[in-house]
């Protein structure tokens, strides 16, 4: 009789034993899994900034080039009036 329940206290703190491993196996993978979610979520705001940053830069240099297109179109405006101009008083002599 005292084997029995020598057997049986044995089995359970064997069982017993065998969850704390798994349980700890299974606490360990999911700080593991939110250290990764963790750190994907920061590199995903990281890039979301450098996104960000990007287009703000990009929308700059869309309005630098508007405003070069505007300049160049002026300075050739008075090239082609100045041209004429010129030419205008090379007849005139």
């Amino acid at each position: 009789m005292e084997d029995g329940f020598l057997i049986a206290l044995l089995s359970a703190f064997g069982i017993k034993e065998i969850w704390s491993i798994i349980k700890k196996k299974m606490d360990q993978s999911e700080r593991e899994s939110d250290k990764l979610d963790n750190l994907s979520l920061k590199i995903i705001e990281e890039l979301k900034d450098k996104i960000d940053s990007l287009e703000i830069k990009i929308e700059e240099l869309i309005k630098e080039n508007t405003d070069l297109k505007i300049k160049v179109a002026k300075m050739e405006e008075r090239l082609i009036k100045s041209a004429a101009h010129s030419k205008k008083r090379k007849f005139d002599r």
